[in-house]
């Protein structure tokens, strides 16, 4: 159960990007300040919800803080990417590098809040250990990708 969880974390990504033709490079970007965003103000965001009288668990509010920003980046920019090219493989394997980072967002996330533990699959380790490879190269592609989108000339109407 955990390493099919992990797989579809993983793949998700892909798949979205596939289908809709997003943004995948975006999509690591935003996945990447969510998960700056879940670290450095969940604590304060936590505390300002509980005086307003809304009750969220630590790890429900991490998870809405990390998949909301992807998803909706991932939806805002649907069409964008054509299916041909290196433009394609780039997106794609940014979306790989993004499903990576996602599953080692929420992996600990879901191991609080659920029946399974994700941590203790041999899927697991092996993602733990390639994290400094999935965030360096996935930051290194879609800045690549971002900045040679600009390069590209522009039609005049």
């Amino acid at each position: 159960m955990a390493e099919t969880s992990l797989a579809v974390l993983i793949f998700a990504p892909l798949v979205i990007t596939y289908f809709l033709k997003s943004n995948a490079a975006l999509g690591f970007l935003a996945l990447c300040v969510s998960f700056v965003l879940s670290t450095s103000v969940i604590g304060d965001l936590k505390h300002l919800l509980s005086e307003t009288n809304l009750s969220v668990s630590g790890q429900t509010l991490g998870l809405v803080l990390v998949l909301v920003p992807l998803i909706v980046t991932l939806l805002i920019t649907r069409s964008h990417i054509h299916r041909k090219g290196i433009g394609l493989i780039v997106q794609l394997l940014c979306a790989l590098c993004a499903g990576g980072l996602l599953a080692l967002t929420i992996g600990p996330l879901l191991t609080d809040s659920s029946q399974f533990n994700i941590t203790s699959a041999s899927l697991w380790k092996n993602l733990n250990s390639a994290q400094a490879g999935i965030i360096g190269t996935g930051s290194l592609l879609s800045l690549l990708a971002i900045w040679s989108h600009n390069f590209r000339g522009h039609k005049k109407h």
